[in-house]
């Protein structure tokens, strides 16, 4: 979560992450959006201002988001409701497409007024799909702004790799400042340790096979971010994963590669035959709207869904670590039968509640 209000000290004529009035201070001449994170979209509900410049995913998705009330109301009563999109302001259909998409790994050269100018580089953040950092420079200055990120050791090492990068890991050319996300930071011992999403997918994989092969889950992807783990529970099991038709279609907005890097694996692609007459369906992708083809939920927690009705379901809750819980997800009560498994992608299990759920 920006807390500088947006306003890096190098460059005063730009804001990131933070798109509410300033009252004293200079009106932006451009902004920047990191990701799609509601900590991180303060004021873009009624944004009125320059292009708003992040990554092609990141726009796609924002421009679908909805109000939850709406949406539970649309799932619940599987009635025809209009889609309140909450930022459709943004949006060509209201006569001005604020929001303008960079590709990755493309120095990008906007111009602030006629007399100043700046290159953006967006680089990927390993947070949730769009992510991106800024490496933001001119003739005399450069910042990196990282957002939220998830520095595991391939992702930092992907960054000595990138070439845009050699000038500024071998010192040539140098950074004034980075603006650097030290949401878990801190020098308590709690802060010491975090498993990479690696582990903890495989970890919780491990406590999964451990139950009845008929046993339901419900994974609680309370935000976005946790595709990789959908991804990887769809190849571990064979099987699909159930999501309310809201999130398939937000996920099928982001359907191409050329997008979202994952787009296809979960909700598959297609190609033209060869006389170019018809498509031909080569993967369904790992998503499913059938609740009753799979044990595997991630469909919203208050949506009542048949392919968990009746059951005793195992809710599988994300954790940061294992002291610490995932800030947002929830904690609701479970159903009679119900047991919990909380995972920071590694897993965290309360022996008592779910030995009730396990048979030897």
């Amino acid at each position: 979560m920006s807390t500088f209000l947006g306003i890096p000290k190098e460059f005063p004529e730009i804001r990131i992450d933070y798109f509410k009035e300033q009252p004293g201070k200079l009106v932006p001449k451009a902004c920047f959006l990191s990701h799609i994170h509601s900590d991180h979209l303060q004021g873009l509900d009624n944004y009125i201002g320059p292009v708003v410049y992040c990554s092609p995913a990141t726009k796609k998705l924002l421009l679908r988001l909805e109000k939850k009330s709406v949406r539970l109301t649309r799932l619940c009563n599987e009635v025809e409701i209009e889609p309140q999109r909450m930022y459709r302001n943004l949006g060509p259909e209201h006569g001005r497409d604020v929001l303008r998409a960079i590709p990755y790994n493309t120095p990008t050269t906007i111009e602030l007024d006629p007399c100043q100018t700046i290159t953006v580089t967006l680089l990927e953040a390993n947070h949730c799909p769009g992510s991106t950092m800024f490496l933001i420079a001119n003739d005399n200055k450069a910042i990196l702004y990282t957002g939220d990120i998830r520095a595991e050791d391939w992702w930092l090492e992907s960054l000595r790799r990138n070439p845009i990068l050699v000038p500024y890991t071998r010192g040539w050319k140098r950074l004034d400042c980075i603006y650097l996300d030290t949401t878990f930071c801190g020098p308590s011992s709690t802060y010491k340790t975090f498993p990479s999403k690696t582990q903890g997918i495989g970890l919780l994989i491990s406590e999964i096979r451990k139950y009845p092969k008929d046993t339901v889950f419900h994974f609680n992807a309370w935000t976005y971010g946790y595709e990789d783990l959908w991804i990887a529970l769809a190849s571990a099991f064979n099987a699909k994963i159930h999501v309310d038709k809201y999130r398939y279609e937000i996920f099928q907005s982001v359907g191409d590669a050329s997008v979202y890097e994952y787009g296809p694996c979960l909700t598959g692609y297609s190609t033209l035959s060869v006389d170019r007459c018809e498509r031909m369906l080569l993967s369904e992708g790992c998503l499913t709207l059938d609740a009753n083809c799979t044990r595997f939920h991630s469909c919203e927690r208050g949506y009542v869904c048949e392919g968990r009705a009746g059951s005793q379901v195992v809710y599988v809750h994300p954790a940061v670590n294992s002291q610490i819980r995932e800030p947002g997800a929830g904690y609701p009560r479970n159903g009679f039968g119900d047991s919990l498994l909380t995972c920071y992608y590694v897993v965290m299990i309360d022996a008592n509640r779910n030995s009730q759920a396990r048979k030897n």
